[in-house]
């Protein structure tokens, strides 16, 4: 490359730097504009899937109105692989019991049946959908054939645990 071109090249490269910094100056103290969905890059979400065997075991109601049968905690720092998540591991109770699902983690988490994601029956017994950290949710078993369900978190599938319906 001769002089000139390397002159140029530099200019074009000054040029760039500038112009970046002028636009980044002015579009970045823009907030984004509530409502507004008119933008080549929104996508909508994908739909919700219908509803499986799992709705049955899912209740609809507020969790701190049921009374349940037993508890379920996720420990706080459960999301952090290899920290104790289910308490207790191991949940025996008998067909027909409430189960309510405490997540006690500021992270979101789930209880669904399953050995994990890849389980193609994951989901398909009982499935609490995500839990949001401080939140409850409750767990039916009156439709849940007596055995023992391995389950998981679909977020973090680290988290494993098994539940004993008798």
């Amino acid at each position: 490359m001769g002089l000139n071109e390397k002159i140029i090249f530099l200019g074009i490269l000054g040029v760039g730097a500038i112009v970046g910094v002028i636009s980044y100056t002015i579009f970045s103290d823009l907030p984004p504009t509530p409502g507004n969905t008119k933008s080549i890059y929104r996508q909508d979400l994908p739909p919700q899937p219908t509803a499986q065997a799992s709705s049955s075991t899912e209740s609809k109601v507020d969790p701190a109105t049921v009374k349940a049968d037993a508890t379920l905690t996720i420990l706080e720092g459960a999301s952090t692989q290899g920290n104790p998540d289910y308490d207790p591991k191991e949940l025996t109770v008998k067909k027909g019991n409430v189960i309510k699902v405490e997540n006690l983690d500021p992270i979101p988490h789930t209880v669904t049946n399953g050995a994990g994601p890849n389980d193609q029956n994951s989901a398909k017994i009982f499935d609490t959908s995500l839990i949001m950290g401080g939140e409850s949710a409750i767990l039916q078993t009156e439709e849940i054939n007596a055995g023992e369900y391995a389950y998981y978190c679909t977020v973090h599938p680290y988290m494993t645990g098994t539940l004993k319906i008798e």
